[in-house]
């Protein structure tokens, strides 16, 4: 992880103009969270949380990334690489003081809980380490429209070398959620790109505490599938190479990537926390000595790639962009009270109104419940590619060669029975003995267009799902101001 030098800037092909914009996108994040621990002291803002030290992967990351076709599931020190795939200074701010205007949204979320349709950044919702689950399942998604191409035609964005972004910090890859989404990316080979952005404490637990002999790509590297890389994730052009690597990976099929980058947080946790609690002075100095701001402005400067007072004529404009958009955002007005309920449901589909009142037409013989369920999954797979089935023992035999020598399994109650044989194993297919992950999954390929069916195979089991159920899923359009919805069938015996 040593220093690169101006040979290798030159040998990755990265312009004198993206470096020098890589600055002031590293200042701009840097000054933003400053802005917003100024307002939150003078209670003008509702939490602060930053991303201070984490700017250099984040921006070397996004450089290989594309907004609007790639997909996003930051975390909430990602703000640098937000502001670089396009959210602005101003939408943060208004997320900041919970405006009614606020476009990632309308107010409700807290701050630095990024979300944009239009840039495809999935809204994310404060549990640490959910959204890896939903990432493996907008990965499931480019699987199945690559494919399906009837359902290719209805998604709303599909690529072919699209990629899956997913970040988190050292502290989440001790959630469980994080190993069943590596475990189930690997499993399939999907396009996910991992990036655990290791600042060594979650909160105020050591990395060496919280992760076994201290090192997450130790744990990951024999994954199979898995690109795993280390960088220094304070130096832009070791990240930027290193990300670099990892995207080429994904983008080319060959499995999923994780890229563990050792970065700092040279300022608390949050504020409401005081990391001199636990911190030394004299291991908050030495993580000062590989700030990651610092560190590009000396490399620019001694490579003569800017000027002093190309920098300062830098600084000077995002001074000037911040002071604007704190203006704009402290006088915009809160959301009313009467709004709380709005798009607690679909504003467009109500399953009580006449359009779902038909009543039954019987006919022949009466038949199981079993039976009328099965049926009504195979008319509904016929009717839309977009339906898919999986869980746990849904499919009639995993293994395609002995399909035809097997009467096929079907579910424990058979409900599921026959829909592998008649629409193909990627429609219908069997999921890990992980409940988080069969709803976390339904929830990432729903919000790409998909329809999924998914059975938890008892109720009993159903409490591992239940915080993807309570707070991710259900959710999802309320948080985001109707931005992202996730229309998914969950069958529970």
């Amino acid at each position: 992880m040593g220093t690169i030098t101006h040979r290798m800037q030159k040998a990755l092909g990265v312009s004198k103009e993206a470096l020098v914009g890589a600055y002031r996108t590293m200042y701009l994040s840097r000054r933003l969270d400053d802005k917003e621990i100024q307002l939150k002291r003078q209670n003008r803002l509702y939490f602060q949380i930053n991303g201070v030290g984490h700017e250099a992967v984040n921006v070397a990351t996004a450089l290989h990334l594309r907004p609007g076709y790639d997909w996003f599931y930051p975390y909430y020190r990602d703000r640098a690489l937000c502001l670089q795939l396009g959210l602005t200074p101003l939408e943060m701010l208004l997320q900041g003081v919970g405006a009614k205007d606020e476009p990632q949204s309308g107010g409700r979320q807290m701050p630095s809980h990024w979300s944009s349709k239009s840039l495809h950044i999935v809204s994310q919702s404060s549990p640490t380490g959910t959204q890896a689950l939903q990432a493996v399942g907008a990965a499931d998604a480019s699987l199945y429209f690559s494919r399906l191409q009837e359902a290719a035609e209805l998604a709303s964005s599909f690529h072919a070398d699209e990629a899956v972004y997913i970040s988190v910090g050292d502290g989440a890859t001790s959630e469980g959620e994080f190993w069943e989404s590596l475990n189930g990316a690997c499993a399939r080979a999907l396009p996910v790109f991992f990036v655990v952005e290791d600042n060594g404490y979650a909160i105020s637990v050591p990395v060496d505490v919280q992760t076994a002999g201290g090192s997450i790509s130790a744990l990951v590297k024999d994954f199979p599938h898995l690109l795993a890389l280390e960088c220094d994730g304070t130096d832009f052009l070791e990240a930027y190479e290193a990300a670099g690597k990892a995207v080429e990976h994904v983008r080319q099929r060959r499995g999923p990537a994780l890229l563990h980058a050792h970065v700092i947080r040279p300022y608390s946790h949050s504020l409401s926390d005081d990391e001199r609690l636990y911190k030394s002075e004299e291991t908050r100095q030495h993580e000062a000595k590989r700030d990651p701001l610092a560190r590009w402005a000396g490399y620019l400067l001694s490579e003569h790639l800017a000027t002093e007072q190309e920098l300062k004529a830098i600084e000077a404009s995002v001074e000037e962009e911040i002071r604007e958009a704190a203006d704009q955002a402290l006088a915009a007005p809160p959301p009313s009270r009467e709004s709380v309920l709005r798009f607690l449901y679909s504003p467009t589909v109500d399953p009580t109104s006449e359009r779902f009142d038909h009543p039954p037409k019987f006919h022949g013989e009466p038949r199981t419940m079993v039976d009328l369920i099965n049926a009504c999954l195979r008319d509904e797979m016929a009717r839309d590619p977009r339906i898919v089935v999986f869980g746990e023992d849904v499919a009639d035999c995993s293994h395609e060669d002995e399909l035809p020598k097997v009467k096929g399994k079907g579910g424990v109650f058979k409900v599921t029975h026959g829909l592998q044989r008649r629409f193909g194993s990627a429609r219908c297919y069997n999921s890990q003995l992980a409940e988080a992950s069969i709803v976390g999954r339904a929830t990432g390929m729903a919000t790409r267009g998909l329809k999924p069916v998914v059975e938890i195979q008892f109720f009993d089991y159903i409490w591992p799902a239940l915080m993807q159920i309570r707070d991710e899923m259900t959710t999802l359009r309320w948080r985001s101001y109707n931005g992202w919805a996730c229309p998914v069938v969950i069958r529970v015996p």
